[in-house]
C-alpha cells in the first residue's frame, strides 16, 4: 500500500511511497525541506531465510 507524503508546511502532495526507512524531500511549492523517518521496520524475514530461495513455492510447486 502506498502512503502519501505531504509537505508539513503547505500540504502539497510530494510523493507516494511504499516501505521506507527515511525520506528527505523538498517541497517545490514553498521550499520547505520535509524529513520523515520510519517509527519501526516491518517484521519480515529476509527472502532466503528458511525458504531455500524459492520465492514462496516448494519444489512441488505448492505455495508456502
Amino acid at each position: 500500500m502506498l502512503k502519501e507524503v505531504r509537505c508539513g508546511k503547505c500540504g502539497r502532495l510530494l510523493a507516494k511511497v511504499g516501505q521506507l526507512t527515511e525520506l528527505q524531500i523538498k517541497c517545490s511549492r514553498c521550499g520547505t525541506l520535509n524529513h520523515q523517518k520510519a517509527e519501526s521496520l516491518p517484521n519480515r524475514a529476509p527472502p532466503s531465510a528458511g525458504h531455500g530461495g524459492h520465492h514462496g513455492t516448494t519444489k512441488e510447486g505448492a505455495r508456502t
